[in-house]
């Protein structure tokens, strides 16, 4: 099984992508989006492209969420031109160096922190399961 996530090392920050393992269309998805600093916070944000909004708007019709359609929200949204591991990167980049970052991403309060080994061996256990 591929990994569900993508990890990018910062000098500043650890970046931590959940695309899923299915390819990644990167102009209808969304994805979560992790970035822990080196004192142990980490902040959370959902980056979606505008074609998977109005998908999943789309989809609300049929399935009656979201008074049929009718509108769509989520917190901790990022509205993105294209989902490329480049595109997140650069992004992040900005947010921080303009000091747009704790506007847009949320602390997560739950402090624990796994380890991209430990996170290789958990997945490792969950495939086997199957």
């Amino acid at each position: 099984m591929d990994k569900p996530y993508t990890t990018v090392q910062h000098n500043d920050y650890t970046l931590t992508i959940f695309h899923g393992v299915a390819p990644l269309d990167p102009v209808n998805a969304n994805i979560d989006v992790h970035v822990t600093f080196p004192n142990g916070e980490s902040f959370s944000a959902v980056f979606f492209t505008l074609q998977n909004i109005e998908t999943l708007m789309k989809d609300y019709k049929e399935t009656g969420e979201c008074a049929n359609g009718s509108y769509f929200w989520t917190s901790d949204m990022l509205i993105v031109q294209k989902l490329t591991e480049q595109t997140i990167c650069e992004i992040v980049e900005n947010l921080l160096a303009e000091g747009e970052y704790a506007s847009v991403f949320s602390k997560n309060e739950d402090s624990t922190i796994i380890s991209p080994k430990d996170a290789d061996k958990l997945l490792k256990n969950f495939d086997e399961s199957l």
